[in-house]
């Protein structure tokens, strides 16, 4: 049994084949928190019922679903290839131990998510997410800290808990099966659903009774005495080996290929997604899908020494900024074109030495002139 505490629990992650259809987690990582949530409103009515001061209890109905939320992870010199590509889109791979991998702004790419949340008696219960595309992250470093990545994830479906009947009925052709000891509830809407003749990726659709229930695609078998799980079931953990923490010690940071001291600086990025495709016949949002320019942007912290990084704001100018991790022949970060935005004027505060922030957004003649992420490890392929 495992321990009943968040010292239990896991994040998996499964790059789909089909936006929303939820996979198999193949990606285990250490996290330091999440918010993933399945947010389902409910829709009153303002119909008036003569002489009632209490909202009726037929006066409601189960209204949008909305999937999603952050998760935050440490950074490591290897593992994290997968997340970089959801980030960012664009991949590609060359070179030989260790690997090259170039993450450039390109198409994006859906993913099952899976975390396993422990009760207190030990019971680790899965909650399944399915397409879910990266919304937003932010890369950042900090003196004394260790390197930090935040993805901000917008889902498609979500599905809690999982469980096997053994007396499962399929008819061939047909949406309907039947258990006499599944207890099905509206709760099993969405699910997964697999089994003898229940056709790859199907999920209930409907809850007719306590017994019976309706899937997404007709079974190709009769059978009875079928065993049927309900629900995706909790993965197995398994995490990269030999990674290494990548923390401040680690990080450094070049203007127009000059190093600069830095106290810390961040990374972000938004992918600009509509995640408000709602349409009749659904509770679920359609795919998100990208309905604006992408942002990247960052900031960073130094002492004011001089005059140099003022002057490449006031002059408007545009300049190099690279900013990653390096831990031995492994190596990580964002080569970018930027400039700066407003708020890098130094400020007195106190009698100590004056400190001066500054903040960039990359720009470029492609988008890959703007942005890329490199990654050199010995990860050999990056789905």
């Amino acid at each position: 049994m495992a321990i009943g505490s968040g010292m239990s629990a896991q994040i998996g992650y499964g790059l789909e084949s089909t936006p929303g259809v939820a996979v198999d987690p193949t990606l285990f990582l250490p996290f330091r928190s999440e918010s993933l949530e399945d947010t389902r409103e409910r829709v009153n009515s303002e119909s008036i019922v003569a002489g009632r001061r209490v909202l009726d209890d037929d006066n409601w109905n189960g209204g949008p679903i909305t999937v999603g939320g952050m998760v935050q992870h440490d950074l490591y010199d290897r593992g994290l290839g997968p997340l970089f590509k959801a980030c960012f889109g664009g991949k590609a791979t060359s070179g030989s131990g260790p690997y090259t991998h170039v993450f450039t702004p390109g198409a994006l790419s859906s993913y099952t998510i899976q975390k396993g949340v422990p009760d207190v008696a030990g019971t680790v219960h899965p909650m399944t997410f399915a397409g879910n595309y990266v919304a937003s992250f932010e890369l950042a470093g900090e003196a004394g800290a260790i390197g930090s990545l935040g993805i901000t994830w917008a889902g498609m479906t979500a599905q809690a808990g999982s469980r096997v009947v053994t007396d499962g009925v399929t008819t061939n052709a047909s949406t309907t099966v039947t258990s006499a000891s599944a207890v099905f509830s509206d709760a099993d809407l969405y699910k997964s659903i697999s089994g003898t003749g229940i056709p790859a990726n199907a999920t209930i659709v409907a809850v007719a009774s306590a017994t019976s229930i309706t899937i997404s695609a007709a079974a190709s078998a009769t059978g009875t005495g079928v065993s049927i799980t309900i629900g995706k079931a909790l993965a197995t953990a398994s995490f990269p080996s030999s990674q290494k923490l990548a923390k401040w010690n680690h990080a450094a940071l070049t203007i127009g290929g000059t190093s600069v001291p830095i106290k810390g600086f961040t990374l972000s990025g938004d992918n600009a997604l509509a995640t408000d495709r709602r349409f009749l016949g659904t509770k679920h949002i359609a795919a998100p899908l990208e309905a604006g320019l992408r942002s990247y942007t960052g900031t960073f912290d130094t002492e004011f020494t001089d005059l140099s990084l003022y002057n490449r704001y006031l002059s408007g100018e545009t300049f190099s900024v690279v900013a990653g991790f390096a831990i031995g022949t492994y190596s990580f970060g964002a080569v970018m074109n930027a400039r700066f935005e407003p708020g890098s004027t130094p400020k007195v505060a106190n009698t100590g030495i004056v400190p001066q922030s500054h903040s960039f957004t990359c720009i470029g003649s492609t988008d890959a002139a703007a942005i890329t992420f490199n990654v050199t490890n010995g990860d050999v392929s990056i789905p």
